[in-house]
């Protein structure tokens, strides 16, 4: 595998004269990565740091990244799975639950990944589309027929329910969760590390409130002493099935009281934003 990638040329034609020789890359939740650009003609790629932040989030064949430029060398990266669902991305100790990340808007730069990992060079097709453009192409390389439209519009709504849970800004310590296959298979809802060590230090019962004042009593199990990682376990399957979640569906959770805890959870739906 090589330990390069390059950038787009539509891309590069527009904002290469003002990128420095390192790139600041900024995941969800705060972790930044330093890449160095190499410059060569009218070629820019991601050079030294871009393996370790493959390998960081685990990027395999299939995958396909979103780049959002801020400038001054700074990007916006998310990363989406081979389902078009995005990652839950590994979290650095130093990083702030606190900071929410910034709604997608068109025109992102988009690096698709179904391209071999070890190939330098990115096809025109793949070079600079909107976030919807890439979407729908990815899904209909791996779908057909009407069940691919399907997938699609619940892609679309998985990707929209996901921003407009971002553009929520609540006043206190919030998360957001992604109700996963797996989750809903455990009956489970991860808790961030950060927020959990911060805000729940041993395993305890917390209330879950929804806009409506009703509340739900639930269990945080830790799940990994070693790093204080903890579930949503006892409980969740009641939230759950009394507020119709569904696979996709996305949920804030804000901290409106310590003791004892009660998390406000704001729901945003796949089957809302699907159309």
């Amino acid at each position: 595998m090589k330990t390069q990638k390059s950038i787009p040329e539509k891309f590069v034609s527009e904002f290469g004269d003002e990128l420095s020789s390192v790139a600041k890359l900024t995941i969800p939740y705060g972790h930044i990565w330093h890449v160095g650009l190499e410059k060569s003609d009218k070629n820019i790629w991601f050079g030294d740091g871009w393996q370790d932040f493959v390998e960081y989030h685990s990027i395999c064949y299939g995958y396909f990244l979103v780049f959002r430029y801020e400038g001054n060398s700074n990007f916006h990266v998310l990363v989406f799975d081979k389902t078009a669902t995005e990652i839950q991305y590994p979290l650095s100790k130093n990083c702030k639950l606190e900071d929410q990340v910034d709604i997608m808007k068109l025109g992102d730069a988009i690096i698709s990944m179904h391209d071999k990992l070890d190939e330098n060079e990115i096809s025109d097709s793949d070079e600079l589309l909107t976030k919807h453009e890439v979407r729908e192409k990815f899904l209909k390389k791996r779908f057909s027929g009407t069940s691919s439209r399907e997938k699609f519009k619940m892609s679309r709504g998985r990707e929209r329910a996901l921003q407009a849970a971002r553009m929520l800004k609540p006043k206190n310590p919030s998360f957001i969760g992604v109700l996963r296959p797996n989750y809903m298979q455990r009956y489970i809802m991860y808790v961030p590390v950060q927020f959990a060590v911060k805000y729940l230090r041993q395993p305890k019962i917390v209330k879950l409130q929804t806009s409506n004042g009703k509340q739900w009593p639930a269990k945080c199990i830790l799940r990994d002493r070693a790093s204080s990682a903890m579930n949503i376990g006892r409980g969740w399957t009641v939230f759950s099935r009394d507020n119709n979640l569904e696979e996709g569906d996305v949920c804030v959770f804000e901290l409106i009281k310590k003791q004892p805890v009660v998390l406000k959870v704001s729901i945003f739906r796949v089957v809302d934003y699907a159309v």
